[in-house]
């Protein structure tokens, strides 16, 4: 690509992402205006990134509403543009983005929830197969000082009646994996909590279930185990 070229790209690019509604692209021609035209494209593109995010971050939608959620979308388009071809691969950096952004840094649970459905998003992109220490792939474990999956499910029903005392609720731990066509998402005890984190981190299965017993002396991890097993989201060793 000779050095013209590149220039018009780069040109074109601060155009169409530039805030200022007076940028236009240089060279355009045609039966309609450079500015015209400069605003269809941006449109489009900005359009495009808040679709894509909004396929992903579904219950920040829900939550900060479909105005709020377009300027968080076209903000954060221009600030961290798309490095991929590939739409799956864009909005990792959302739960950072919405905790500094002038909009939404004063909800204080967003960006752990963004964190929650980001991590539900990896997990559905994720292959198909279990790392040397048995755990799926696709495993996350997603834990806030909020009640996450009380959040999420509320998201689901927007227009069910009901509020949530999210100080009265606490925190939660989320096991997000998708050991089979779905992601599943649900909240763990403390103890079953602390036994997926020591697995997660690769210590073996005695001591994961020490972890466990340190939290709730009477829990019972062979049952958690079963469980995990039962799911798919442990693979048996042998």
């Amino acid at each position: 690509m000779n050095d013209d070229a590149l220039d018009w790209q780069k040109s074109f690019v601060n155009a169409v992402m530039s805030p200022e509604e007076g940028r236009v692209i240089s060279g355009l021609s045609g039966s309609i205006s450079a500015a015209v035209a400069t605003a269809i494209y941006r449109n489009n593109i900005l359009e495009g990134f808040n679709e894509s995010l909004k396929n992903v971050y579904g219950a920040i939608f829900v939550l900060i509403g479909e105005d709020c959620f377009r300027e968080i979308a076209y903000s954060y388009g221009r600030s961290i543009p798309s490095l991929s071809g590939d739409r799956n691969a864009y909005g990792e950096h959302m739960p950072a983005f919405l905790a500094h952004h002038p909009l939404t840094r004063e909800i204080v649970y967003l960006p752990d929830m963004a964190r929650l459905e980001w991590a539900s998003h990896e997990a559905y992109s994720t292959a198909e197969y279990f790392l040397g220490h048995g755990l799926h792939a696709s495993l996350r474990l997603v834990e806030s000082s909020y009640p996450l999956m009380a959040l999420w499910q509320l998201c689901q029903h927007p227009d069910a009646e009901g509020t949530l005392d999210l100080d009265a609720l606490g925190g939660d731990s989320v096991l997000v994996v998708r050991p089979q066509e779905n992601v599943l998402m649900r909240s763990l005890s403390p103890s079953e909590a602390a036994w997926y984190r020591a697995l997660l981190e690769g210590h073996p299965p005695d001591q994961a279930a020490a972890a466990a017993r340190t939290v709730e002396p009477d829990c019972d991890p062979m049952l958690y185990w079963e469980t995990a097993v039962g799911d798919g989201v442990l693979q048996q060793q042998h």
